[in-house]
């Protein structure tokens, strides 16, 4: 074979001429002139069909009839699997529709040129059977479908590695997103653990003193004080006593009197027994208004004698870390697992709110009769719940009508409660236009401002502490747990049994 490269000549057919350096350029100059390509036998089979020692495709060229152009002969028969044969094929069918399927001869093809056939001017011509570049030399012929082939195969494998890049730079972006969407939920979660008092900052012992501390660094408070409320403090909780100091008593008879002296538009008032105020301290201030309303609750069934066979252990209000332990004692006798588990099984020691289905399991623990009522969509305009006014006004007329204006039942306060907070419903007004009015106890409220009830006003101004309207109601769902007598034994152990689910009530 020669050293240099022979010239190329154009095909028969009066195609454009193709420069000895375009050949070169495109990779099939001769072996010295391929950087990243080396001449080799095709792969296409054992046989290296299409080249010299194969195929005579690559010796014997025709001219389609239909389109003019030269395309290799004998392979199409021969080697089907051949590419360029292949070609000729799909040619064919392209050019002569009429003709498809049949094999290459039976369709009219002309004969260029092949191996030892002398063109006119002593050259024998080689058509490359994808580019249709034509070589007066075999081997140059095969060097360059070599590299069409190679340059094929690198494009396939670089399409590969763009693929597989893409998908490591998703899975990444994925992971990094995941990773982020991880981290916000666990923010998230431990924001919401020390909203409700679940994280472990500790309960009412060490937020009480904390709160000691700063009231003494800011100056209000003095060291001397400081420690006397602490030893206080210490012994309330080894006793498991609340030291009542937050607690009001007697406003109960104090409104009774007043709305027996009041006659402006109060059409009848009902109240419940007698029951003290407790509101937050310095312990429990800012999520322990559950538990304040228990001691509510439980100082008016204690004032009850009707309840002192439930209550012959609890004679004296419990502290807020007393009411935790009584709380997972429930939970220990099977009440409320669900809510159990929501804790994991443990109130002492923490900040945890408390919501009706822990006072339900505790009263019902102690064998006291209590329901959940729950008004879990508003039933009156712009989300109000005249229902709720309703219900609470038939839970206090029940039984205890009468023509009198001022009606001093002998039921509880009722337990109510709402998304973030709960309050202790003590009583129910009609007023002249039949609008009714909420009487609560707010734990929030100081009980400086509850002992201005205390004294006779004949204006009336100190009840806009307690007096809620229909339109101040208007949080999206509220429930209620209502104390109606004792349980016995074995009821006791049916609702335990049940669990709360199956003894609340929904109001539609």
């Amino acid at each position: 074979m020669a050293a240099a490269a022979p010239p190329l000549a154009a095909p028969p057919g009066g195609g454009p001429r193709r420069s000895q350096q375009a050949l070169r350029g495109g990779g099939g100059g001769g072996r010295r002139g391929r950087r990243r390509h080396r001449a080799r036998p095709p792969r296409w089979g054992t046989a290296a069909p299409g080249w010299a020692g194969g195929c005579e495709a690559a010796a014997a060229m025709l001219v389609c009839d239909g389109c003019g152009r030269a395309l290799p002969c004998e392979a199409a028969r021969r080697h089907p699997r051949c590419p360029p044969c292949q070609g000729l094929r799909r040619h064919a069918a392209a050019a002569r529709p009429e003709a498809a399927g049949k094999e290459p001869g039976a369709h009219g093809w002309r004969l260029l040129g092949a191996p030892g056939a002398d063109t006119g001017n002593g050259e024998q011509l080689y058509e490359c059977p994808i580019c249709s570049l034509t070589c007066t030399n075999l081997q140059f012929l095969e060097e360059h479908v070599d590299l069409h082939l190679e340059e094929h195969s690198f494009s396939e494998g670089g399409n590969m590695k763009d693929l597989e890049l893409a998908q490591q730079l998703q899975n990444e972006e994925d992971k990094k997103q995941r990773l982020e969407e991880e981290k916000r939920e666990k923010e998230e979660f431990k924001k919401l653990q020390r909203q409700y008092g679940l994280d472990s900052s500790g309960g009412y012992k060490q937020q009480f003193l904390k709160n000691m501390e700063r009231e003494v660094d800011r100056g209000r408070m003095q060291p001397f004080e400081y420690h006397k409320r602490k030893a206080d403090m210490m012994e309330s909780l080894a006793v498991g006593i609340d030291d009542g100091k937050t607690k009001t008593s007697g406003v109960i008879e104090a409104l009774c009197k007043y709305y027996q002296n009041e006659n402006k538009d109060v059409r009848r008032v009902w109240l419940s027994a007698g029951v003290d105020h407790f509101h937050s301290s310095l312990g429990d201030k800012g999520w322990g208004c559950g538990y304040r309303n228990f001691q509510m609750l439980l100082s008016s069934l204690l004032q009850n004698s009707f309840y002192d066979d439930c209550l012959r252990d609890t004679a004296l209000i419990p502290s807020i870390p007393k009411i935790q332990s009584m709380i997972e004692d429930a939970w220990k006798e099977g009440f409320d697992p669900h809510g159990a588990s929501h804790f994991n099984n443990r109130l002492r020691g923490s900040k945890a709110w408390i919501g009706a289905c822990e006072i339900y399991s505790l009263l019902t623990s102690l064998r006291i009769k209590c329901q959940i009522i729950d008004f879990h969509k508003p039933t009156g305009p712009m989300g109000t719940h005249p229902r709720l006014f309703e219900w609470v006004l038939r839970y206090y007329s029940t039984d205890n009508e009468g023509g009198t204006k001022v009606v001093c039942t002998s039921r509880p306060p009722i337990y109510l409660q709402h998304q973030g907070h709960s309050r202790t419903v003590v009583g129910i007004e009609e007023k002249k236009n039949k609008t009714l009015c909420l009487l609560l106890f707010d734990p929030g409220c100081p009980s400086q401002e509850m002992q201005k009830l205390l004294k006779q006003s004949t204006d009336g101004t100190g009840l806009k502490l307690l007096r809620r309207f229909v339109g101040g109601l208007k949080e999206k769902q509220y429930q209620i747990v209502a104390v109606d007598g004792i349980l016995t034994l074995e009821e006791k152990t049916a609702r335990c049994h049940a669990s709360w689910v199956l003894t609340s009530e929904k109001i539609p």
